[in-house]
């Protein structure tokens, strides 16, 4: 599958100029405010920016950081508004955005071929001081580390479980062509698998669409979180509550502005079927450039041809 790649990144480059036109940043967010097609039009710009992410990895350069706080809530509690929060606060957070440059750290991190510590310093390395993890075993370090502190962002268990269908389907993407086919997609299907199908199940995969089944999960998973991490070195945090008891826990000062608020559903949305509609459509990423090959040559034949057929005719002219 090497001849994929030079295919991939040659349409998504494209791809990715074309939407520089509606956004320019790396991180792209819709604000509470950003009306629908504002919204939707964010969703296919974030897309392609994580698709030339992942195929071209292109990390940007970061100074070494030590991680210092540990953000173990589900994915759907307030977490991309969260990560802008920790920016403001000086922190350089492992979100949506900044997965694709850590995907080989946490492929070793799901097959245990480095250890926990290993794992984070890694981290550290690449420029992060914030990963969002939400694995037993990472929780587990976490609450042993002592200069690590734990945020475990919250949300009312059946709004959560509800918004939580609508990205379920992220889940199997990295499985599937031809996604599967790059090395940073794939790197990323174990923890993927974990944080969005078994840990929001409580280890029932087969219950992933099961409103009752995903309550009982996230259940299961503050309960485990609160039952492991020391009390004094966790904070329960439900974004509503704004930076005050954030600031408090971290030992920042409170920033002079609003909390973000950053509503990213449709966003969300809009990527997820993207990502899908390629999995439906990846064949002709292929059979389109073929097919112009094919007519490009077929077409140089037919000139070769019509001038041998004039030469021809003109020798015989001169001949008679």
């Amino acid at each position: 599958m090497k001849a994929v790649l030079p295919i991939l990144r040659v349409l998504i480059l494209a791809a990715v100029a074309a939407s520089t036109a509606v956004v320019h940043a790396k991180v792209i967010n819709a604000d509470a405010t950003a009306s629908w097609l504002e919204k939707r039009a964010i969703g296919v710009a974030q897309s392609l920016q994580w698709l030339q992410e992942l195929v071209l990895q292109t990390p940007e350069a970061r100074p070494p950081r030590t991680v210092t706080v540990a953000v173990v809530g589900l994915g759907r509690t307030g977490s991309t508004s969260f990560s802008v929060a920790l920016k403001k606060l000086g922190y350089a957070p492992i979100h949506d955005d900044e997965v694709p440059e850590v995907a080989d750290i946490y492929k070793s991190m799901m097959d245990e071929s480095l250890t926990m510590d290993e794992v984070n310093a890694a981290l550290g390395r690449r420029g992060f001081d914030a990963p969002f993890v939400s694995t037993h075993r990472y929780v587990e370090w976490a609450a042993t580390a002592p200069n690590v502190k734990v945020v475990l962002t919250v949300r009312d268990k059946t709004k959560w479980a509800q918004s939580w269908l609508s990205v379920v389907p992220a889940a199997f993407i990295p499985e599937q062509r031809p996604f599967r086919w790059i090395k940073s997609i794939s790197d990323l299907s174990a923890v993927n698998r974990e944080v969005m199908i078994a840990v929001p199940t409580n280890g029932r995969p087969e219950k992933y669409n099961d409103v009752p089944t995903l309550e009982a999960g996230y259940e299961a998973w503050t309960d485990f979180v609160r039952s492991t991490v020391p009390r004094d070195r966790l904070l329960e945090f439900d974004v509503r509550k704004g930076w005050e008891p954030l600031c408090q826990f971290l030992d920042k000062p409170i920033p002079d502005e609003p909390f973000p608020h950053i509503n990213d559903r449709i966003v969300v949305d809009t990527i997820i079927k993207v990502f899908v509609l390629i999995t439906w459509i990846w064949p002709l990423l292929f059979a389109v450039p073929l097919m112009l090959i094919y007519h490009m040559i077929s077409l140089l034949r037919r000139r070769r041809q019509s001038h041998k057929s004039m030469d021809s005719s003109h020798m015989r002219k001169k001949m008679s």
